[in-house]
């Protein structure tokens, strides 16, 4: 049997045993006889699927980590890791950091954010548009593409191999919150990462306690900083630009106000892991940043 490369984007197979009545991209059965149609008959005598299938056109750089009932609020969510195959644009994160995107599973991103959908995954973040509406993603940008390549079954579902995240930076929100999962659910996954980044509003509540292990506390005030810490979580705060930092917080390395930005990103520093190395190392403060800056700010104004 000739071996040649599929002409969808697929692994390298040079080195791979497989059933010759399998295709050896995707793993679905063969016709017993040859295709008459010469080039589906090369890709069948190949042991490829002669008319490549839904699976050998999935889209590689997503997989569908998790699917079920939000553990905020019980509304079925998705979650997505993306950035398997393919380099971020975001420079601020690192080109070879994968994300987490947590979803509602049925409505779209943008949408969410209107009908107030987006509790599943943001439980009460106060920066969710029905709130104080100060959120800096996008959600009909990138979130919303994740979503609608998840509706159009273009991610194929994680099979549990740990291989695609070893040695890699995971950043588990790139939208939505860590909570929205039951416990231990992507462990397996920070278990195999070089780094992780993890980052949960929900904190206040003692159900999600658990994620204190690994995520920052998300805080937006100085009160607020000061109370995750006497609970025993590691803060990471949004601040007002002028404002201050506490003497147990250091600037975030990658913000845009930080002197070491241009050098530094989150894949590099890495310190937004919760107490995964302990408790004893400072906290992190970044000033609000993004389209929603101003708001962020007349809020905080109003609230003080």
């Amino acid at each position: 049997m000739t071996r040649i490369l599929c002409p969808s984007e697929m692994t390298n197979i040079d080195d791979v045993d497989w059933d010759d009545t399998r295709c050896a991209n995707c793993g679905c059965d063969l016709p017993e006889e040859e295709p008459d149609d010469p080039a589906a008959g090369d890709l069948w005598d190949a042991g490829f699927c002669s008319e490549p299938c839904r699976k050998c056109q999935m889209n590689r750089n997503g997989l569908v980590l998790w699917e079920g009932p939000s553990a905020i609020n019980g509304d079925p969510i998705v979650v997505v890791a993306q950035g398997i195959t393919r380099k971020s644009k975001n420079d601020k994160i690192g080109e070879r950091t994968i994300q987490v995107w947590y979803l509602p599973r049925d409505v779209a991103p943008y949408v969410a954010v209107k009908t107030g959908a987006d509790e599943a995954v943001c439980g009460d973040c106060i920066h969710r548009p029905s709130k104080g509406d100060t959120c800096y993603v996008v959600t009909y940008q990138a979130a919303r593409a994740v979503w609608q390549a998840y509706q159009d079954g273009s991610y194929p579902r994680w099979d549990g191999s740990t291989l695609p995240f070893a040695d890699r930076v995971v950043r588990f929100g790139a939208w939505g919150d860590p909570a929205s999962v039951p416990e231990g659910t992507l462990a397996a996954i920070r278990d195999v990462a070089r780094r992780h980044l993890g980052y949960t509003h929900q904190w206040k509540h003692e159900r999600f306690s658990h994620l204190r292990s690994w995520c920052m506390a998300s805080v937006d005030s100085m009160p607020e900083y000061l109370r995750a810490r006497s609970a025993g979580w590691r803060p990471f705060r949004v601040r007002e630009e002028g404002e201050e930092l506490h003497e147990h917080e250091r600037m975030c390395p990658a913000a845009d106000e930080s002197p070491v930005s241009d050098a530094m990103d989150c894949g590099k520093c890495g310190g937004c892991d919760g107490l995964a190395r302990g408790a004893k190392r400072p906290s992190y403060a970044i000033v609000v940043h993004g389209r929603s800056a101003s708001r962020f700010n007349a809020h905080q104004q109003e609230t003080a």
